[in-house]
């Protein structure tokens, strides 16, 4: 079919070479001339690209280029033209062919006028909406601008259907430092994959973007593309699986006045509301577990182990002072401070040292314009973003510039450079509910800690080892050995920096009207460095030091094994991407016949490197760091036994992947009625396949569109447009963690110090690229003169070759290795509604949105593994649950059933994962998802309402541990007070008794019990933006050609959810337990 198609695009050329050439030999006067034209505003005499040029006679159609000028061959005689752009008054004029000089079109503005012409771009080209069969969903300035974030792709969050955003953003407490390695928590219609990316392909201005997203300024962008089918996506053929947002930025246009754009914008987010976790256990009920604990002599080895020391937690530690202690007024001191403990909260010193009300701050400038032959654009930007955990944050630089120059009417040349540095400052690791890592059986830092001391200074706390270990080492002159989280914050230095570099230089060339050839060339460098440094003053570096010190008694000396100075961790990578394309763009209008063609080759390289390196003894201020320490000796280690001194660790690793392309795509239209598009691509690289026929991954789409509303029989007055489309085609995957080939890690051993090399993948000449077949059936429809504008889309993928980890014979080696040998199915609907509901000097508008997704594992050979799994015939995030038989009456214990029994048996039904003995409650992710937007304007005045929807989906509510030694390793819950304690309580409640010993086996069945899931529809009003515009009489006094102010609010709470607990849905599973922080923004857009 590809060579077919090439054959018909050549045939076609060479009628339309020959046909030129006739004219040519033609003897005067000549019967056909070709026009050129450009289209521009009659105000501001800017070009105005992609305007639609309609020639009643002939039922001719064509866009004008990025210049505004197009051209068109006509027969000698009168025709009668009309011309079309967003935002202006349509143009119809009269001309008489032979014309003696270009034809200028000047449009007047028309702001009440709806738009007629959308263009979308697919990275490749940029066409007509409407002669689009496929799914695409165009995000203009206006609506880009409408949410407040450093982060462009935070700005299409609840804009388009299909388009699914995680409840809670990614962490920022690391930076990947690999391409594609990245979680932008975006997926596009589900998830079609297991193993491989999941990520949507970023498209920036035509080519792959590699970057950390973070590095695009939103301020330079002018709009984006979302491609959600194999008609609108696959041109991007291995890479277009999950689907591609494409990213266009701000450009100067040929004879533009200059433009001066200024925008500025500060953001107020306020702490996080701690106490909000439902989760919570007290004080005084986590002191009555430590009691019962210590009664049952759970912490009699620690506190009789003068070898090792364990720690204890201070209210243990009185425990054991009020037991050993025959004084009753030494015992009433220590009942009185124990008390004192059960009346702290940690959640009130976390809130006042730990956190800070964040403050965000942006500001861009640009400036665009261009001459007769000549456009150019630069822009520069700046954020300064602090973090809601103290001393962490944010900052950004950015200066974008593009040059189009044109020496000759038929030649363009671009080109540009975009640079960026960002640094994220990761200074404080104590969000609440991380892991603080005390000492056993301490995961969680207990809720009665005290973080400073009555005069404010930090307050240290035993880590690893008990008080009276600690007050002894620093009577010997040890290095203080305590751990103070506030100092922690205040003396941390680590930083991760990103400087980006992008490149592009782009040719164009007409050869004749109808045909052109473009070379576009793109490289992009990135240079990712991590640095951490720990002075000797910081915790890491004191127990360390403390560790590998050896004691004298005898003289009371110490030797320090490892230097007594700081710990200096650095990381660095660097990756270099190359890009060049070589396209032909062929486009003809003939009678009522439209046809337009590319096709092209590409080729792409990726080179990765880096190193990771750790130095012992680092000074500061000198930049020195010791280098004749011995690895591999055994140290005497403090408080006992012996250790090696951790290697530094001293990695260089790097790879290369290399693809190579070729690809074509044409569209035909008849009379603006009927639209086929086709398109197909080859794919190969280094990474997929030792075998040939593998390495080349050829895939196509088809699409076919009817639109009705143009048709001659139709008469429908309220109904203005009627489009069908549909498509089908092939789009792919890549799985950018391993290849086809044997693999392996070299590293040096620390005994001997011989080179020795892990294997880490077994090979599979076989492996390829997965492969998502995708059907897509539309509707667009606009009623009542446009007042009503829709589109329905469904959609099925079946993601076929899809990879998974297969098993192994023992004897090879390996248990598994990757195989294309899964598959998954995914049906879907997206709706868009737009609505004018009033008109007038009051305008109302109001946009739905709509998204339901069914998804299906049909494949898939791996065991299952746990209650959140894979299982063919369920959702690929399904939630199974032992089935609940509630609580035994006489002690408490919670009963699932067993051969359909009530039973305690609680191995036997652990072992028995056969899905049929499980409850399966459906998806952990919505099944249905969109927003409800109200924009009313007045004056100058816009209120914008977005409402945000989620449902169909269910979650696993946290609650306490069933072991009262679980508790304080990790399982802290106000469930604890609900707990069955007599018999009667299974009346008014399902949390079982509390038991001692620990019984996991136990603790895991209710852990995972149908009783703890609960459903997580809500609606949630997630922002308010109020915008003045100030008054054209106004802006011409001061001389500005627009001037906007506003206000917005994010975040802004939950209106109604199912669930009974009052749990916010978004903020399970959070290791920071609490919703979202509100925020508050206000800004103001200038041009000049």
């Amino acid at each position: 079919m590809f060579k077919t198609i090439q054959i018909i695009v050549l045939a076609a050329l060479c009628l339309n070479l020959t046909a030129t050439a006739q004219n040519h030999n033609a003897s005067p006067p000549l019967r056909k001339q070709t026009i050129l034209g450009k289209v521009s505003s009659a105000t501001t005499a800017e070009a105005l690209p992609n305007a639609a040029i309609k020639i009643a006679t002939t039922n001719q159609s064509l866009i004008s280029n990025n210049q505004g000028e197009f051209t068109l061959t006509l027969d000698n005689g009168s025709y009668n033209l009309s011309v079309s752009y967003l935002g202006y008054k349509t143009s119809n004029i009269n001309i008489q062919v032979p014309l003696k000089e270009p034809l200028i079109i000047s449009l007047q503005p028309d702001d009440n006028k709806l738009k007629e012409v959308e263009i979308v771009s697919t990275g490749y080209q940029n066409i007509p909406k409407e002669r689009a069969t496929g799914s695409f969903v165009h995000i203009n300035n206006e609506l880009l601008n409408r949410a407040v974030s450093t982060n462009i792709l935070d700005r299409i969050k609840d804009q388009v259907p299909g388009l699914y955003f995680q409840d809670r953003d990614p962490q920022t407490t690391s930076i990947s430092r690999f391409p594609n390695a990245k979680n932008l928590g975006i997926t596009i219609r589900g998830e079609s994959t297991f193993n491989a990316s999941k990520q949507p392909l970023i498209i920036l201005d035509n080519f792959p973007y590699e970057g950390e997203i973070r590095n695009i300024n939103p301020n330079d962008v002018e709009s984006i593309t979302i491609l959600k089918d194999a008609s609108a996506a696959s041109i991007w053929g291995a890479r277009s699986g999950n689907g591609v947002i494409v990213i266009t930025t701000k450009k100067g246009k040929i004879n533009q006045k200059m433009k001066l754009d200024f925008s500025s914008n500060v953001t107020v987010i306020h702490k996080p509301d701690l106490k909000y976790a439902p989760n919570f256990l007290d004080s005084e009920s986590y002191i009555e577990v430590e009691q019962f604990l210590f009664d049952k002599g759970f912490f009699s080895a620690q506190l009789n182990n003068t070898t090792s020391f364990p720690t204890v937690s201070p209210a243990v530690e009185l425990m054991a002072k009020y037991k050993a202690s025959n004084n009753e007024t030494d015992k009433t001191k220590i009942q009185t401070q124990l008390d004192g403990l059960k009346r702290i909260d940690v959640r009130d010193d976390y809130q006042k040292n730990v956190y800070q009300n964040a403050l965000n701050q942006q500001y861009s400038l640009g400036i665009r314009g261009g001459t007769n032959n000549m456009s150019y654009t630069l822009s520069a930007g700046y954020d300064h973003n602090t973090n809601n955990l103290i001393r962490n944050g944010y900052r950004r630089s950015s200066i974008n510039s593009l040059y189009t120059y044109k020496p000759i009417e038929k030649l363009e040349l671009t080109a540009g450079i975009n640079y960026s540095q960002n640094t994220s400052l990761l200074n404080n690791e104590f969000a609440y509910g991380n892991n603080v890592a005390i000492g056993a059986p301490y995961e969680k830092i207990y809720p009665y800690a005290k973080l400073t001391n009555e005069d404010g200074t930090a307050s240290g706390l035993s880590r690893g080892f008990r008080n009276s270990y600690l007050d002894l080492a620093r009577t010997r002159g040890f290095l203080d050995w305590y751990y103070r989280p506030l100092d922690e914050i205040r003396l941390a230095d680590n930083t991760v920096k990103i400087t980006d570099l992008l490149v592009q230089l782009n040719s164009k060339y007409q050869l004749i009207p109808q045909l052109s050839i473009q070379l576009n060339y793109q490289k992009e460098q990135q240079l990712i460095d991590g640095r951490n440094s720990r002075t000797v003053e910081s915790y890491y570096s004191r127990d360390l030091i403390n560790k590998f010190s050896t004691y004298n008694p005898a003289t009371g000396a110490i030797t320090y094994n490892l230097p007594k100075g700081g710990i200096l961790d650095l990381a660095h990578t660097s990756w270099n991407q190359n890009n060049l394309r070589a396209q032909l763009n062929y486009n003809q209008n003939f009678s009522k016949h439209n046809l337009n063609a590319i096709a092209g080759a590409e080729i792409r390289e990726l080179i990765t490197e880096g190193y990771n390196r750790t130095s012992y003894g680092y000074n500061e201020q000198f930049g020195t760091a010791t280098s004749n320490l011995n690895f591999n000796t055994s140290y005497p280690v403090n408080p006992s036994g012996f250790a090696k001194i951790p290697a530094p660790e001293a990695a260089i690793y790097g790879y290369t992947s290399r693809y190579v392309s070729y690809y074509m795509l044409g569209s035909y239209s008849y009379d603006d009625q009927y639209i086929l598009n086709v398109s197909g691509r080859r794919d190969g690289a280094n990474l997929f396949g030792a075998l040939a026929n593998d390495k080349i991954k050829p895939l196509w789409s088809a699409g076919l569109g009817w639109n009705i509303s143009k048709a001659g029989f139709f008469k429908i007055s309220w109904i203005n447009l009627l489009r069908l489309r549909s498509s089908y085609g092939f789009q792919g995957n890549t799985y950018d963690s391993g290849t086809a080939y044997l693999t392996g890690i070299y590293s040096v051993n620390s005994d001997t110090g011989a080179p020795v090399i892990n294997v880490s993948t077994a090979p599979n000449p076989k492996l390829q690229w997965e492969k998502v077949r995708n059907i897509n059936l539309g509707l667009d429809f606009g009623l009542m003169g446009n007042r009503i504008n829709g589109v329905v889309e469904v959609y099925k993928k079946n993601g076929q070759d899809l990879i998974q980890p297969t098993e192994l014979a023992p004897q090879t080696g390996f248990r598994t290795y990757q195989a294309n040998t899964a598959g998954m199915e995914t049906k879907g609907i997206d709706i868009s509604l737009q609505s004018q509901n009033t008109v007038g000097s009051i305008k109302w508008n109001t946009s739905f949105l709509f998204s339901g997704i069914k998804d299906k594992v049909t494949r898939y050979d791996a065991a299952r593994s746990s209650l959140i799994s894979i299982t063919v015939g369920r959702p690929l995030q399904s939630i199974f649950t032992y089935k609940w038989a509630g609580l035994n009456p006489e002690n408490g214990n919670p009963m699932g059933y067993l051969n359909g029994q009530p039973s305690e048996n609680y191995t036997a039904i652990k072992n028995n994962l056969d899905p049929d003995s499980l409850v399966f409650h459906g998806s952990a992710v919505p099944t249905m998802y969109g927003a409800i937007r109200n924009d009313i304007s007045y004056k100058g005045f816009t209120l914008s309402v977005n409402l945000v929807y989620r449902l169909g989906y269910v979650f696993k509510r946290p609650t306490t541990s069933t072991n009262y030694t679980d508790i304080l390793l990790r399982g802290q819950h106000a469930d604890y007070k609900a707990r069955w304690q007599k018999p009667g309580d299974e009346k008014s409640t399902n949390v079982p008794s509390l038991i001692y010993p620990a019984n996991g086996n136990r603790d895991s069945f209710y852990q995972n019990s149908e009783v703890l899931i609960a459903s997580g529809n809500h609606l949630r009003l997630q922002d308010v933006r109020m915008s003045y515009d100030f008054s054209a009489e106004l802006l011409r006094t001061i001389k500005l050609s627009k001037l906007s102010v506003f206000a917005y609010a994010n975040n802004i709470g939950i209106i109604w959810r199912k669930n009974k607990f009052g749990i916010d849905p978004a903020a399970v599973g959070s290791a920071s337990l609490y919703p979202s922080p509100f925020s508050m923004s206000f800004g103001l857009n200038a041009n000049f």
